[in-house]
């Protein structure tokens, strides 16, 4: 990092801080009206970052504030070197893409989010739990800046020899386009596969596109079912006994690290086709989160399944890494169930899902 930057002093204050706890509460106490500054500027750098080039009128409405806003916070950042401005639209400078990174640990502490992370990791017995700062169901950047720190996590975690298994889904194949890419480097010895069939969504979405793409970004190789998640079970029994899809099943057992998302018992029952009657069965016996094929209700009971190909909930027990990636307020309580079952040892959410989990439990005491 280059010396003198304001990124650099950012980074100093931060050090210094070590996200000193003490220090954030008095900040928020003291000058609590610095702290919304940072934060919306922290959005706006985030925002531009995902965006970039942008317009103004367009980053309005991405971070749910007026045009006038932006304009006045987008002067005081391009006056400070963070942010430039061009015909095709507002861009991050070097110093802006540094100070961002910077920023993210500082902003959750700030935010709130760092506390939400502590609850998390008690209330559920987590190993880890990453809290993004902001709601994915309104600002789309904040599902982006989720899937950047479950890819982050990933590679951290996983090592040269490992099978990684991945499910399906928005945040997933997000996850995937935006994992830092190791392919210039050494071909690394592991392996991607699916985690689970494909649930006939779009084809960037299913499990074998996003075991992929994966492989590709960390520099590994890849095996893909190439078949579809919701088959009957005599279809099913019939399928896995051919050898190809038997050798690729033994695979995914042997996974070290499996990175699954998260859906609600409602969504994910229309994703595989269940018929009216048996999505009004399960909602009426408290389903309201799903993973892996399996229904769970608040207090993270599996009260419905359906069959599935691929990895099963008992088998989640001997894996080692399991991480669950997912957010928004609206699965908040799929976020609780999911997580209250016990099988995933980190999580990365955001406030919007992190905050509603915790809402639920309070109702509750």
């Amino acid at each position: 990092m280059r010396g003198g930057t304001i990124a650099d002093q950012v980074g100093y204050i931060v050090s210094m801080s070590g996200i000193d706890g003490k220090i954030v509460a008095l900040q928020r106490r003291i000058a609590p009206e610095l702290v919304d500054t940072i934060v919306l500027r922290y959005v706006i750098l985030r925002s531009v970052g995902h965006l970039q080039p942008v317009g103004r009128r367009v980053l309005a409405a991405s971070i749910g504030r007026t045009e006038r806003e932006v304009r006045r916070e987008e002067r005081i950042l391009r006056q400070a070197g963070l942010l430039t401005v061009s015909p095709q639209g507002i861009r991050l400078s070097r110093d802006g893409e540094d100070i961002l990174a910077e920023l993210v640990e500082y902003v959750a502490c700030l935010s709130g989010a760092g506390a939400l992370e502590d609850y998390l990791m008690q209330e559920y017995g987590l190993r880890r739990a990453i809290v993004v700062p902001g709601d994915s169901d309104v600002d789309a950047s904040v599902k982006k800046e989720m899937a950047r720190s479950g890819a982050r996590l990933l590679q951290e975690l996983v090592m040269d020899g490992d099978v990684v298994a991945v499910t399906g889904g928005t945040t997933m194949a997000e996850l995937a386009a935006v994992a830092p890419s190791t392919a210039h480097r050494v071909p690394r010895n592991l392996t991607v596969v699916p985690a689970r069939g494909g649930l006939g969504e779009d084809v960037e979405k299913q499990a074998d596109t996003v075991a992929a793409a994966l492989a590709k970004q960390l520099g590994g190789s890849y095996r893909l079912l190439n078949l579809p998640d919701d088959l009957g079970p005599e279809l099913l029994a019939s399928i896995t006994s051919e050898p190809r899809t038997r050798e690729v099943l033994q695979l995914i057992r042997q996974a070290r690290v499996v990175v699954h998302g998260v859906g609600t018992a409602a969504e994910m029952a229309r994703r595989r086709n269940l018929s009216a009657q048996e999505i009004d069965r399960m909602l009426q016996l408290g389903a309201v989160g799903e993973a892996f094929g399996y229904y769970f209700d608040a207090q993270g009971e599996v009260v419905y399944t359906t069959s599935s190909l691929g990895l099963r909930l008992a088998e989640l027990a001997s894996i080692e890494c399991v991480i669950c990636v997912g957010g928004g307020s609206s699965k908040g309580e799929a976020l609780s169930a999911v997580l209250r079952n016990g099988f995933s040892h980190f999580v990365v959410t955001d406030e919007g899902a992190a905050s509603r989990a915790r809402q639920l439990t309070a109702a509750k005491s």
